[in-house]
């Protein structure tokens, strides 16, 4: 139900009326770059014409790029306006390449630019056999990533990567846990209510607070809303932090059914309807089990992975701005 739901909010309309103004400097039509970290809107369709945006990291993960990605099921034209821009004041950069006539897969990219925070967010907006599509979207931040430092220390090990994806000094995992009160908890576990008031006592008063809430997902306007929610916290170069039962996720195939875990959320890729509206497709999550990062589908994360973890019941536990 809704999967079909979000389908069709990210399926919607596909052209625009008005085609954007093109930037001010001009780029050339690539083969596809070798694969690479990158943080990604889902593919769409157009014409039998399969497209994508992508932020791309560097190997250090200090740089990044942004990507358009294009593949034509058959001969078509094909143009496209990217955007690279960055929170908090950052540089602006526009670039753009123009009509192209092929039925091979091509990539238009700008340049590597020093990644910054608080966030980072890329648009393109293509024109395809003459009509412009809605713009794709990917957002990502300058991950710190951390490993946690004991079996359950991924309360701890979450909030840590969150305090340093955000530029904060990261306290010691220890005492992380103490003010979480990890260790004192059956089983060892962090208590989501916790979360908030111990990564907020890290932060100014001036800076978003954090809270916890639930996401009743067994309804199709709250689970709408929740994840609406969740995109205003990445929007503001704010992490979060989601409850999850391990064993569900696609690159953990190990863990039982009883236990579970945290991941921080630091990115996502989606479509920008004409309203401004953006609707997610993908996340980017940092997995503290091993400090590595993963894009997973939005529904594969809050239906499949997250729902159930907190309560046994139909509701998304969350940790947010």
């Amino acid at each position: 139900m809704f999967r079909a739901l979000l389908s069709v909010l990210t399926g919607a309309v596909l052209a625009v009326v008005v085609a954007p103004a093109l930037p001010a400097h001009a780029g050339i039509w690539h083969e596809y770059p070798f694969p690479a970290n990158r943080t990604c809107s889902d593919s769409r369709v157009y014409n039998g014409t399969a497209y994508q945006v992508c932020l791309e990291f560097n190997s250090a993960r200090t740089q990044v790029r942004s990507i358009a990605f294009i593949n034509p099921g058959a001969y078509t034209n094909f143009q496209v306006n990217l955007r690279l821009r960055f929170g908090g004041g950052g540089p602006d950069i526009s670039d753009s390449c123009p009509t192209m006539t092929t039925n091979a897969s091509r990539a238009c990219y700008t340049a590597f630019t020093d990644l910054r925070r608080p966030y980072v967010v890329t648009e393109a907006t293509f024109g395809i056999a003459g009509t412009w599509q809605l713009p794709v979207r990917a957002l990502d931040m300058r991950l710190s990533a951390k490993e946690q430092e004991r079996d359950n220390w991924c309360g701890p090990g979450v909030v840590q990567t969150t305090l340093a994806t955000m530029g904060y000094s990261a306290p010691p995992q220890s005492d992380l846990a103490a003010r979480l009160h990890t260790d004192e908890m059956l089983f060892g576990v962090t208590m989501p209510g916790k979360i908030p008031a111990a990564i907020n006592s890290y932060i100014p008063d001036s800076d978003w607070q954090y809270k916890w809430e639930e996401i009743a997902v067994s309804n199709g306007q709250t689970y709408e809303a929740g994840i609406n929610r969740i995109v205003a916290s990445l929007s503001r170069g704010r992490p979060v932090m989601i409850l999850v039962i391990p064993g569900r996720l696609p690159w953990n195939t190990t863990a039982g059914p009883l236990l579970r875990h945290y991941l921080t959320i630091h990115g996502y890729g989606g479509v920008v309807h004409a309203d401004g509206s953006v609707h997610p497709s993908t996340f980017k999550v940092a997995d503290p089990a091993d400090a590595s990062e993963h894009s997973i589908d939005v529904d594969e994360l809050l239906l499949d992975n997250a729902n159930l973890a907190w309560n046994g019941i139909d509701t998304v536990a969350i940790v947010r701005t």
